[in-house]
């Protein structure tokens, strides 16, 4: 159990990496993608789900984009690499801390 969620938990942190990645190479095509993959004004359960899935797995690559919307083809590179050196340390410190937790969890119930 602890390890399934270890391996939970490292695949939403890698794919908001991933989608990073992904930004700096072709950021126009992700941001419509995105875009595309959401409810701009969610009006039920299926909607409001849809939006907070999507946002769980690359909405913090999707707002440094946002952040960076007005600058040149350069500089965009520039700050979503500055982004992605700060989300990592971020990550890995998010990362070590939840593991930490669920492990002591695992003890503490007897999850194997």
């Amino acid at each position: 159990m602890v390890e399934l969620i270890r391996i939970g938990i490292t695949v939403v942190l890698t794919t908001q990496a991933s989608y990073f990645a992904a930004m700096i190479l072709v950021y126009e095509s992700m941001m419509d993608w995105y875009e595309w993959s959401t409810f701009p004004d969610p009006e039920n359960i299926f909607e409001k789900t849809v939006n907070v899935v999507t946002a769980s797995f690359i909405g913090v690559a999707y707002w440094a984009g946002l952040r960076v919307k007005k600058r040149n083809w350069f500089m965009k590179r520039v700050y979503l690499v500055g982004y992605l050196s700060v989300y990592t340390i971020f990550a890995t410190i998010v990362y070590n801390i939840l593991y930490s937790f669920v492990k002591f969890l695992g003890r503490t119930f007897g999850w194997s």
